[in-house]
């Protein structure tokens, strides 16, 4: 593999997204950086996007087509970790899009800084407009090191662009534990999975660079899964935090950030304990607010800055249901 050429794999999860799925496709052919491997891998779609997909694989060779029985995006994206053959490894959901020039930016600043990992910031689109995320505070302009990388990822008033997987090229020792095993997603969580394997990535990384540059277009749907009313696949998003919080725990790992991750577990509490009071759900309420009460030190000093969101997450706590809605 050539140091001055060398290959990107695009792990693309593909469901029942025909309307999206050819701009998102054509966005990453287009790309000025031409060493890629796309490997779209279908959790067996049923609306025509497996025909779309074939039909692109037969135009171009760096796709590779994998069908396989509904399962979920984790475990799309495993199979695309098991068959990832690059030294730089990105990722994308079928139902976004990218700017032409992402890839040869972003493998430029890492193989130049010779940096685990290399990150932008993004686009949020919806039908109305298109936004790009800007950071409220200033991020290093030099290469920074794994604390720094949580900091940006777990402090997120102040840092919008670090939240995702999509926006960064990942160097694919990343993708290894200590024993050398290949890192994969939780299939079990509906919700969350990304949540927890970017963290798993980052405790992994030892040195990041950030350019304040779009090029990722995140498609916001309304009937996407993280707009889900479903009380069970929102729990997966607590499951995921709480994994977080043994992961560094099992490892011993030191970090500052602590606090700011549990600020996540208290805050997903929150919302879906307001959504089992307003859906009658005795039980989702009792046990969203029971983590509430657990983490409400961490949630009240990490929110210093917002009165509102504590007394509204007051106010959850005292929700009952028989109250009056």
């Amino acid at each position: 593999m050539s140091k001055l050429n060398p290959k990107i794999s695009i792990i693309l999860p593909i469901y029942n997204t025909k309307d999206y799925l050819e701009k998102c496709l054509d966005s990453i052919l287009t790309q000025t950086y031409k060493n890629l491997e796309i490997l779209c891998i279908d959790d067996g779609s049923t609306d025509g996007s497996e025909l779309i997909l074939d039909q692109y694989s037969k135009k171009d060779k760096r796709i590779k087509a994998v069908h396989k029985k509904n399962g979920g995006e984790s475990s799309a994206r495993n199979i695309g970790l098991q068959l990832m053959t690059g030294e730089y490894v990105g990722f994308m959901d079928c139902d976004d899009w990218i700017e032409p020039n992402m890839y040869e930016k972003l493998v430029t600043i890492i193989t130049e800084k010779n940096i685990d990992m290399a990150i932008s910031t993004w686009y949020c689109d919806t039908k109305q407009y298109s936004e790009k995320i800007v950071n409220r505070c200033f991020v290093s302009k030099e290469v920074f090191n794994q604390e720094e990388l949580l900091k940006y990822i777990y402090k997120r008033d102040d840092y919008r662009g670090f939240a995702y997987m999509w926006d960064k090229l990942y160097k694919r020792e990343l993708f290894y534990d200590k024993k050398g095993q290949l890192m994969l997603f939780d299939e079990d969580l509906a919700l969350g999975g990304d949540v927890l394997y970017l963290a798993k990535l980052a405790f992994n990384t030892n040195s990041a660079f950030y350019i304040d540059e779009a090029f990722y277009h995140y498609n916001q749907r309304e009937d996407s899964g993280c707009h889900t009313q479903s009380l069970k696949k929102r729990e997966d998003w607590l499951e995921a935090y709480k994994r977080i919080l043994n992961y560094i725990d099992v490892n011993g790992i030191k970090t500052e950030i602590l606090p700011w991750i549990k600020r996540f577990l208290a805050y997903h509490s929150s919302n879906i304990a307001e959504m089992a009071y307003f859906q009658k759900n005795k039980d989702v309420l009792l046990r969203c607010q029971s983590i509430m009460r657990q983490y409400d030190k961490e949630y009240y000093s990490t929110n210093q800055e917002y009165l509102d969101r504590i007394i509204k997450y007051k106010k959850i706590l005292e929700y009952r249901l028989g109250d009056k809605l």
